[in-house]
């Protein structure tokens, strides 16, 4: 019942300010109710992130949307290297974010999603501005030169560079990304993006601030990097995508990368859904290369899910780490010496269940990770036991 009192007094607020804006003609939609009492939580959970507002018929704003998630876990390693064992464990805050999206003037759409938390591992404490995740404006300009659902937009964006980063965090598979996609995954940079079909390809092109900034918009002083994406359905069941990153790795870039390239394909394989990914990353005296290969399937249907994922990561030099959640972060607070070897070999191994208790909407996720890092100062072995809950509207 609060769920829809919210929902009503929004509407009403919106509708009067189109209303001032369009005259008497403007047509309101306003997305169906969950029925009366149906007493089912899970409804009211994705109703939520239902349009609270919908106005299909002119005006100055056509849509506005409320969206959030919530994302808690717990990680405990057991660590073996060369300099002594620890082990140790802690919980976290993983991601807490709300957001709100306008769709106005009949081709602007205004995207705000803010970090809600503060901390991370073992500290973390919520309702605490965190920062901006992303914040954009874009602008459709429809079909453009033969070119499809053409976006132009200027802001703080997520850069989905490789497959795993390309799947949002509320519906990946494993409770965190592999090491070798978070060498350069997760970072929000500024800039401007331009986005396509055409021939059934999906493409972006994106030029942005090598400059980094953890909670708003990055300035211009110093670099660019440029960011190209372009991925396809193959048939119904396989999917190709490539990326490409060109910067400069001798400036305190966001990416520390002359150049980055990677490719995903998905298809499905017997009883398994599989994602394989291929990433190179020219850091200037030193490469990384390797391969992700994650196969899925599920045990039961909507309801239970096996994942399984084999990393491989090798550098040039010996710059490899092994995984920040949770390795580095429990030798962080357990290792007097924070001692955190370097090499030039990672693998790891990871094996896990996702219960879906309303889709991915509300899941509980379970996994276990293997993980060695073999070469330069030192060499270790760990193990992680993870366990999760995820919830977005």
């Amino acid at each position: 019942m609060k769920n829809k009192l919210v929902k009503a007094i929004s509407t009403t607020l919106a509708v009067t300010a189109a209303g001032a804006q369009a005259g008497d003609t403007t047509v309101v939609e306003i997305a169906p109710p969950v029925a009366e009492n149906s007493g089912c939580w899970c409804d009211d959970l994705i109703a939520l992130g239902d349009p609270i507002y919908k106005n299909s018929e002119g005006g100055l704003i056509q849509e506005i949307d409320f969206f959030g998630r919530f994302q808690y876990q717990y990680g405990y390693s057991d660590v073996d290297t060369a300099a002594g064992d620890y082990s140790g464990g802690g919980d976290e805050i993983r991601r807490m974010r709300a957001g709100l999206s306008v769709k106005f003037l009949n081709g602007f759409k205004a995207v705000g999603r803010a970090n809600i938390q503060d901390g991370g591992f073992r500290n973390h404490e919520a309702f605490q501005y965190g920062g901006m995740d992303e914040l954009y404006l874009n602008y459709g300009l429809g079909s453009v030169a033969g070119f499809e659902d053409v976006t132009v937009g200027y802001g703080r964006y997520k850069v989905l560079f490789g497959g795993e980063e390309a799947m949002s965090s509320k519906k990946i598979k494993t409770i965190e990304r592999s090491n070798l996609n978070n060498i350069l995954g997760g970072k929000r940079a500024t800039g401007a993006l331009l986005g396509a079909t055409r021939g059934g390809y999906d493409l972006a092109f994106g030029v942005f601030s090598s400059n980094n900034s953890d909670q708003d918009f990055a300035d211009w002083d110093g670099d660019n990097f440029y960011f190209a994406s372009a991925g396809r359905d193959l048939d119904d069941n396989s999917s190709l995508r490539a990326d490409l990153i060109i910067g400069d790795a001798d400036t305190a870039s966001i990416f520390k990368a002359d150049w980055a390239g990677s490719l995903t394909y998905q298809t499905e394989a017997g009883i398994f859904d599989v994602m394989t990914n291929v990433t190179y990353v020219d850091q200037g005296a030193d490469d990384i290369y390797g391969i992700v290969i994650m196969p899925s399937y599920e045990i039961i249907e909507d309801q239970l899910e096996a994942v399984f994922r084999y990393q491989w990561a090798e550098s040039t030099g010996n710059t490899l780490q092994a995984s920040k959640r949770n390795i580095r972060n429990v030798a962080a607070n357990e290792d007097p010496a924070g001692y955190l070897p370097r090499g030039d070999n990672n693998q790891t191994f990871y094996a896990g269940l996702n219960y879906f208790i309303c889709d991915h909407h509300a899941k509980v996720m379970l996994g276990a990770e293997y993980e060695t890092l073999d070469g330069g100062d030192g060499d270790l072995e760990a193990t992680t036991l993870w366990a999760a809950f995820r919830a977005y509207f």
